[in-house]
């Protein structure tokens, strides 16, 4: 089986451009949501707030919170070299840790599980955490990659239509 070899710089120059890509990204979305919260203001404004009008806002953030929910994905893949190279350090202290809490319970009273779960909680959280990976592989899936684009979209119009509406009620 042949070995795959890349190297650090040319990852660490993908990993900038991508991150780049990222603050654009939750820029627009941060604009986005700061548009509907104004537009919501707005509605609250003119005639007090109501249920239409919360269902409106709530489609306006929802564009958003998608591009968030990309962004974040794709910072996580990002990482994941990271990760992966302070495994083996990660992994040692781990089972040392588990050997300390397997110890500890041993000698344990039933009124010290609680504490002993949660450490057991934190101990198997950070494996967890890198296999929080497959979660940044769903954002690449063709429905996500379509709804995200389609958010980003209507992040644009929806920041054109929050500063005609700002215009529209400070020239009104």
């Amino acid at each position: 089986m042949a070995r795959l070899t890349v190297s650090t710089a040319q990852l660490a120059s993908l990993e900038r451009a991508i991150r780049g890509f990222v603050r654009v990204l939750r820029r627009l979305a941060l604009a986005a949501a700061a548009v509907a919260l104004l537009i919501a203001l707005l509605l609250w404004r003119d005639d007090g707030f109501d249920g239409a009008d919360a269902l409106l806002v709530l489609l306006l953030l929802a564009p958003a919170a998608i591009v968030f929910f990309f962004t974040r994905g794709v910072l996580e893949l990002v990482s994941l070299p990271g990760r992966l190279q302070r495994v083996p350090g990660e992994s040692q202290e781990q089972i040392a840790e588990l050997g300390r809490i397997a110890g500890d319970a041993r000698a344990a009273k039933a009124r010290n599980a609680p504490f002993l779960l949660w450490r057991l909680r934190g101990t198997t959280g950070s494996l967890r955490d890198l296999a929080g990976v497959a979660f940044s592989y769903r954002v690449f899936t063709p429905a996500f990659l379509t709804a995200t684009a389609l958010s980003a979209l209507a992040c644009i119009v929806i920041i054109g239509a929050g500063l005609i509406a700002l215009i529209v009620a400070v020239l009104g």
